[in-house]
């Protein structure tokens, strides 16, 4: 996973990612640092195996979707720093952080509009059958949350409709 590893080791992502761990730290509700980008790729990644219909035939297209799946993972909520900071909401913000660090890494450019759209789109909800980098990235978001057991719940801005009630 050249790219993702590349995002990972990153500079400027790095110093986001610890900003938000900073702005989060005393936030009752879940969180938006590396265990969450974390989760949310490998979710990702688990449901494209288990729901494409026609797998790309070769290891190396595999292995190419795989590290796409993992950069839009980990840049999904890059923006969160951002809407702490300036109210700007973070799916726009994180675009263009995104379009910033994947520059730095060399991301491919022909992969580089599905990502910033997928991290641009991320807070809407998408139902299964859907196979597109937003609806992988949306679901796994979503999947992430162990809202079931939140200790927040009751304060909770989400809807008991749009929470997590179950384990997958």
């Amino acid at each position: 996973m050249r790219y993702a590893t590349e995002v990972m080791k990153n500079a400027l992502y790095q110093s986001i990612i610890e900003e938000i761990e900073k702005l989060e730290a005393d936030r009752p509700y879940c969180r938006h640092g590396m265990p969450h980008m974390m989760d949310v790729c490998r979710l990702a990644w688990i449901l494209y195996l288990e729901e494409t219909p026609e797998r790309p035939e070769s290891q190396e297209r595999m292995e190419e979707m795989k590290d796409r799946l993992f950069v839009t993972g980990l840049l999904h909520d890059i923006g969160r720093a951002s809407q702490y900071q300036t109210g700007e909401h973070h799916a726009a913000a994180g675009a263009l952080l995104a379009e910033e660090i994947l520059a730095q890494v060399g991301y491919p450019e022909a992969w580089k509009q599905e990502t910033v759209s997928a991290i641009r789109a991320h807070c809407g909800r998408r139902g299964r059958g859907e196979h597109t980098m937003e609806a992988y990235i949306n679901r796994a978001d979503h999947l992430s949350r162990p809202c079931f057991c939140c200790k927040a719940a009751e304060s909770c801005k989400w809807t008991p409709e749009e929470r997590n009630g179950s384990l997958w």
